[in-house]
């Protein structure tokens, strides 16, 4: 339920509760003292807005609908306004049970919202811990599969590029025959390296943390993409504690990505909060599809031509190996945002240390 209907429902809630007083306190009034019977029953109908109070406000709620109840109610129950013919402890003990009956329920309900609100957390984390499985057997899989290549491709691989540079020494560059020459050479030269990214993706890392300045970091990494302005990113005291050559690799795979599908600038924004730091890449692209954003970081699927899915994915494990994370958004105006979340390095006496894992 979102804020707005939350408000609604309990402006409607305590719109029906104030209707009910208003109506049992009217019947009070305006009943005869000598109908014993009304007088009893609308005593026991002041329970059901004292109830509804506890169930909208906790015991807040409810206590206070009580005394609200007894407040109504006092005047008429001691002859000032009219008057209620029951005796008098009667009366007495019936408005304790209503600020009672507000104590207990309203408890009740605390203690219920409570373990609701903890099963809703629980669940939540259900779900995050599923999805953590999911993508760790795929990452498992990846694992396997690029054992395999490795294996199977690399040795072939390599024969077939010493060959491709015997023949490009024996063809004049001007021969037919050299341009399908170069194009085995070249389309060689990429399978090895897709088949380099694979094992990067699958393959663990050392990570050697140290002291890295972001804005130094990402003003390095974008002047080796052309079309990214970093004018926002210059705050010189934002500082995460990563391994330098890992963040590098982030960005670069962050922002090719983005200039890919930029059809203008890609913007470099930097902010710190809560003891995170952020790093906003955004493009003026198509964006994501609601398909992408389910997907985003899932090895091999790319809505690249001719991509293979780790770049981004490989971004991913390594922003969660330096204890943050790689989020990705529709743009505010449209286009598409990447962020890379990093805890914030924190100064202690002995230099730096890293405010995550």
């Amino acid at each position: 339920m979102t804020p707005d209907q939350q408000s609604r429902r309990n402006v409607v809630g305590w719109g029906v509760v104030t209707v009910l007083v208003a109506l049992v306190t009217f019947s009070h009034y305006s009943t005869a003292v000598h109908i014993h019977e009304a007088h009893g029953i609308y005593r026991r109908l002041y329970y059901f807005p004292i109830v509804i109070g506890a169930f909208l406000g906790g015991w807040r709620g409810g206590v206070g609908t009580a005394l609200a109840v007894c407040a109504f109610y006092l005047p008429h129950a001691f002859g000032y306004i009219g008057f209620d013919p029951a005796p008098t402890l009667e009366k007495v003990l019936e408005m304790v049970l209503y600020l009672a009956i507000g104590l207990l329920t309203g408890t009740q309900v605390g203690r219920l919202r409570r373990v609701a609100d903890s099963l809703a957390k629980t669940l939540r984390e259900k779900d995050a811990l599923e999805a953590d499985l999911v993508r760790t057997a795929r990452l498992a899989a990846v694992g396997r599969l690029s054992a395999g290549l490795a294996h199977e491709i690399r040795n072939p691989l390599a024969s077939i590029t010493a060959s491709a540079d015997i023949l490009a020494d024996d063809v004049d560059p001007d021969d037919p025959k050299g341009r399908l020459v170069t194009i085995l050479r070249d389309e060689s030269a990429r399978l090895d390296g897709v088949l380099t990214r694979f094992l990067d993706f699958a393959r663990p890392r050392e990570r050697n943390g140290e002291l890295c300045v972001l804005a130094d970091e990402v003003a390095r990494v974008a002047a080796l993409v052309d079309g990214v302005e970093t004018d926002d990113a210059r705050d010189r005291s934002i500082t995460v504690f990563a391994d330098r050559d890992q963040l590098r690799q982030i960005l670069l795979n962050v922002m090719l990505n983005a200039r890919h599908f930029s059809r203008g600038v890609v913007r470099v924004s930097l902010d710190r909060d809560a003891e995170v730091t952020t790093c906003r890449i955004a493009d003026d692209g198509p964006g994501f599809s609601p398909e992408a954003l389910s997907q985003f970081g899932t090895p091999f699927y790319s809505t690249r031509e001719g991509g293979t899915g780790l770049g981004l994915a490989l971004s991913l494990r390594l922003a969660e190996d330096n204890g943050g994370r790689l989020e990705a958004a529709a743009g505010p105006a449209g286009g598409a945002v990447v962020t890379l979340i990093l805890p914030e390095a924190e100064r202690g006496d002995d230099g730096a240390r890293a405010g995550g894992r």
